[in-house]
């Protein structure tokens, strides 16, 4: 016969209430205890009835999560799919189910509220990549539990989480200053639209300021293409850089092409650095330099603040997680 909910908790000397609120990982209960009850569910091969569980919670036992899967979406944002791994595992964990919705930044808001309104999920978390105004007063207005994967940029009061690009940038030029780079050239996306490599450069600027140092920054798309071009105008600046420093690895990798036709050696001769370690970084020869925020941990940070927001509707958030790390290879001496 089954083992019930009853069965555990006369088991663990608690209350039904109890064993609930341990199972579901409840701020309520202290940690001790959800790791005994746990054990003890295990060993007496407890299982519970989700059917029963959602529908006794008025609960669907699903959260969305939403973004625009457009053609060739895993090859310009790697990023995502270890985001959307890091949140599914977790919800998988918690006996949740991860749905995946494609819209456009224009279809969006309309998409969330119809799926929100009949109870499709419990929550929505979006991508930054399909956020907009108004999906934000959307989110707002409808007082769904809600999460944004990726700082705003404009003002509001909407639930987020992101890596912090800033202090990326910080990461990246105190390593290559405590390596003795002076001569740097930054090649990054277009200066308006591109608010991820701004706040990198922010970052960057900002050590580089402290030693009354400088460097050059060229605009490009963020694309293989562009980065041939900037190579060959970094490498027509009247002195040569010591270091490129990519904010993709297209643009490293469009680097690297440029100096072996050139016949310059890497890092002998120049030096190649990236941001982000995907998707072809360890591929490179010379494999490349990188910084890396763990993009699977903030993933499992969104999935786990999810639950809590869908339990506890009060609870906001707007904060960076994850500390990005500087990976050494051989594209830096």
């Amino acid at each position: 016969m089954a083992t019930t909910i009853y069965d555990l908790a006369q088991a663990a000397g608690v209350s039904i209430a109890t064993v609930s609120r341990a199972l579901n990982d409840h701020y309520a209960v202290s940690e001790e205890t959800k790791q005994r009850i746990r054990a003890l569910a295990e060993e007496m091969e407890y299982r519970p009835n989700a059917r029963a569980r959602s529908f006794a919670k008025r609960k669907s036992g699903v959260v969305l999560f939403v973004t625009d899967l457009h053609r060739n979406v895993a090859f310009e944002n790697p990023h995502m799919f270890e985001i959307m791994t890091g949140i599914s595992q977790y919800m998988d964990e918690k006996q949740y189910a991860m749905l995946l919705k494609h819209a456009t930044t224009k279809e969006a808001p309309q998409a969330i509220r119809d799926m929100m309104i009949q109870e499709q999920a419990d929550g929505v978390i979006v991508h930054a990549a399909v956020l907009s105004a108004p999906l934000a007063g959307m989110l707002n207005h409808l007082k769904a539990p809600h999460l944004v994967i990726g700082r705003p940029d404009f003002p509001t009061s909407i639930c987020w989480m992101d890596a912090n690009h800033e202090q990326a940038g910080q990461a990246a030029a105190n390593y290559l200053l405590d390596k003795g780079y002076r001569r740097m050239v930054f090649l990054m996306g277009d200066q308006e639209t591109d608010k991820i490599s701004s706040a990198r450069r922010t970052g960057m600027l900002r050590v580089f300021a402290e030693e009354e140092l400088s460097f050059i920054t060229l605009y490009g798309d963020s694309t293989y293409e562009s980065g041939l071009r900037l190579a060959e105008e970094a490498l027509s600046l009247p002195q040569r850089p010591e270091i490129l420093l990519c904010t993709n690895n297209y643009l490293a990798m469009a680097c690297l092409q440029t100096l072996r036709q050139r016949g310059l050696r890497v890092p002998q001769d120049i030096a190649v650095m990236t941001f982000d370690n995907h998707p072809f970084s360890m591929l490179t020869q010379p494999q490349l330099t990188a910084v890396e925020a763990d993009m699977f941990e903030m993933g499992q940070e969104a999935a786990r603040f999810m639950l809590r927001k869908i339990r506890t509707r009060e609870l906001q958030t707007q904060s960076y997680c994850t500390i990005p790390r500087v990976i050494e290879r051989a594209s830096t001496i």
